[in-house]
């Protein structure tokens, strides 16, 4: 009986061993190393108890110890766990309003209208422009395309 029960010692370690090195959770991990633990010392305390229940020992400690150890497996992975994140659309970084200031820059810096044209559209940039922006766009140099694509805007 003695050599039956360190015999289930050594299968349950080596099984669980072979198993940790798979598992791709905490929980799993975690119920494999305790019931390592649980068995080896259950084994050890039912050996030196009247009458030898080292297998006994090894069972009930392999059981509570896999219990134990899937449950602080668990808490280890909802502790690292990462929020799921759907990509969705309308959660884009949404591309910022073209200001008039930034539209006279880029004309300064020699931007062509074409490009500055293609930037109002892409950003989707509405102006709502006076009389008064439109002299201020003209004494800058941006051009009449620019100008009429803003105001269509």
């Amino acid at each position: 009986m003695k050599k039956q029960g360190y015999l289930l010692i050594a299968v349950i370690y080596v099984l669980a061993l072979s198993g940790c090195a798979e598992n791709q959770t905490k929980v799993a991990e975690g119920a494999g190393i305790g019931g390592i633990l649980g068995a080896v010392v259950g084994g050890v305390v039912g050996h030196q108890q009247k009458g030898d229940h080292a297998l006994g020992g090894a069972l009930i400690g392999g059981a509570l110890g896999a219990a134990a150890g899937g449950i602080a497996g668990s808490q280890i992975e909802n502790k690292n766990a990462k929020p799921r994140q759907v990509p969705v659309a309308s959660q884009a970084a949404p591309i910022s309003q073209i200001t008039m200031q930034q539209i006279v820059d880029w004309t300064r810096q020699g931007m062509s209208g074409d490009e500055i044209i293609s930037r109002i559209r892409t950003t989707n940039s509405s102006y709502a422009l006076t009389a008064d922006d439109i002299s201020y766009l003209r004494r800058e140099g941006v051009s009449q395309r620019v100008v009429e694509t803003m105001q269509a805007r």
